[in-house]
């Protein structure tokens, strides 16, 4: 826990930082379909489905820019693969209009911009439900000269940063923009780097990381450390035994993010279990974890004369606000204002 006045002071730096996300950046495209409007096709035997609306917006590693934008971080750089069509461009786009700075994304003509297609049927009495998604990704891994194209890239826009916050979130190996060529490049600069943040974030591959701060929640950290691992349940003493594993491969601070029991931070050989913030309304997990790391990198970067426990636990801390706010909105990836996450604090001091 820290005072409403020290939150105030890492809130009020947010400004300051500049943050590179890097990785794998989808565009979330809605689409509103009113089906009282389908009629039956001539040419099939199937009815239409008639799009009323479209909305469009940064999804996967855009998830975390939005937090970060939202937060007010001052630069937000990203550097991911885009394809030259048309969802590209509306993923540029979109990326632009959030405040990001997007001169260093890689756009080239044979990939593909990874899409997750979303459509919101809506009946009679304006009621909507989100259909079946239909997910459009690369099958074919990056080439030589893009993985060069990303590296030369990185290396450009790491000197004009203070964080780098990686994104890998294709499932499948070297289908996505952190292949292991780009995963090895970042854990040497992260050496080579030492008064930056690096910190990554990982849904099949986090155990590959050397050398970064990482957020595993803790079935990942689980899987990581034990592969062959089909269980449901992880509890705080196993995810305690899978942070040390981790730490021994990463030799930096790893944090496990625990649900609604809050987070695990193992930094310098201690632990600390940051509690959740009591949520009294319905939630909504998607994005929770994006919401998180923006929060947590975002506040270590404002903390440099701290030492490493004391701005591990206080960037713990913030995210776990961060994530408190947005599991709350409903029906949309949520992000987080410094004037929210001021009134959570208040909230959960009184309780």
């Amino acid at each position: 826990m820290i005072s409403e006045a020290r939150l105030k002071t890492i809130l009020n730096q947010f400004h300051q930082q500049r943050i590179l996300v890097i990785g794998d950046f989808y565009l979330d495209a809605y689409w509103h379909i009113d089906k009282t409007r389908s009629t039956l096709s001539l040419e099939t035997p199937w009815h239409t489905n008639p799009v009323v609306a479209q909305r469009y917006s940064p999804g996967a590693a855009g998830t975390v820019t939005n937090n970060l934008k939202a937060l007010g971080v001052g630069s937000v750089y990203t550097l991911g693969v885009i394809g030259e069509d048309g969802f590209g461009g509306t993923l540029l786009n979109r990326l632009q209009a959030n405040g990001c700075l997007t001169d260093f994304m890689v756009q080239v003509p044979d990939w593909v911009t990874p899409t997750y297609l979303k459509p919101m049927h809506r009946g009679y009495e304006g009621v909507e439900t989100e259909g079946p998604r239909f997910d459009i990704e690369n099958q074919s891994p990056m080439a030589a000269d893009v993985e060069t194209a990303v590296i030369d890239a990185l290396q450009a826009c790491l000197p004009i940063v203070d964080g780098i916050i990686v994104g890998d979130q294709m499932p499948h190996e070297n289908l996505g923009v952190i292949t292991n060529r780009v995963r090895e490049e970042l854990c040497e600069l992260a050496v080579a780097f030492p008064e930056k943040i690096f910190f990554a974030d990982s849904r099949t591959r986090i155990g590959a990381y050397r050398n970064l701060t990482i957020k595993p929640n803790r079935f990942e950290a689980k899987r990581a450390v034990q592969p062959e691992w089909r269980g449901h349940e992880v509890d705080i003493r196993a995810a305690k035994q899978c942070a040390i594993a981790l730490a021994k491969r990463t030799q930096n601070t790893v944090y496990i993010t625990l649900g609604e029991n809050g987070m695990l931070v193992y930094c310098e050989g201690k632990f600390t279990h940051i509690r959740g913030v009591p949520v009294d309304s319905e939630i909504d997990p998607v994005g929770a974890g994006d919401s998180v790391s923006a929060g947590l990198v975002a506040t270590l970067c404002s903390l440099p004369a701290l030492t490493g426990e004391e701005a591990a636990i206080a960037a713990a801390y913030v995210g776990n606000l961060v994530a408190s706010i947005t599991v709350t909105k409903i029906g949309t990836t949520g992000t987080a204002s410094p004037t929210e996450i001021l009134e959570r604090h208040r909230n959960s001091m009184s309780l």
